[in-house]
């Protein structure tokens, strides 16, 4: 069930638009116990950062947020999980940067290269806004591609062992 109906539907496109929706962008550095958010403003300032914690209250807090604050597109580093399917759920664009260029991204925006999530989550809003012309928005699985995949898997998780 979606967590917003006021979105619309997930992207299907493989283009980013020129400008970000509502000229705003987040970033979302994901961890075990909470997840570190950052949003940006067109011109890269940060308008807001705060810690969700990686529970399913915090997921809603997080749509939550993200929709009073006018993101609709969000940069993280996994493209799969309950954070994404969330964020997905919620019509929200969402957009994969590898863990490895945000390492190599920190450098560019001042940091020694120290691992630090709240600035991550800047890394990842920053970057969304800025090299959007490199960046591919995640495309969600069909309803028939989650049907066959989940009917490949079944039979190998239940079939024993030689």
């Amino acid at each position: 069930m979606p967590l917003s109906t006021t979105r619309s539907p997930a992207p299907t496109s493989t283009c980013l638009p020129g400008t970000a929706p509502g000229d705003v962008t987040a970033g979302l550095d994901w961890a075990t116990a909470d997840h570190a958010v950052a949003i940006v403003d067109g011109r890269g300032t940060v308008a807001e950062q705060f810690l969700v914690e990686a529970t399913g209250a915090g997921l809603r807090e997080l749509v939550r947020r993200l929709c009073r604050a006018g993101v609709g597109e969000i940069a993280i580093e996994r493209a799969d999980g309950q954070v994404v399917d969330t964020l997905l759920e919620a019509g929200l664009t969402v957009v994969v940067i590898s863990p490895n260029r945000v390492h190599n991204l920190r450098s560019r925006n001042g940091s020694a290269g120290n691992k630090d999530d709240r600035f991550d989550a800047f890394v990842l809003a920053d970057t969304l806004r800025t090299d959007r012309a490199r960046l591919r928005p995640l495309i969600p699985d069909t309803a028939a591609t989650v049907q066959l995949r989940s009917a490949v898997r079944a039979p190998a998780l239940t079939a024993p062992r030689e």
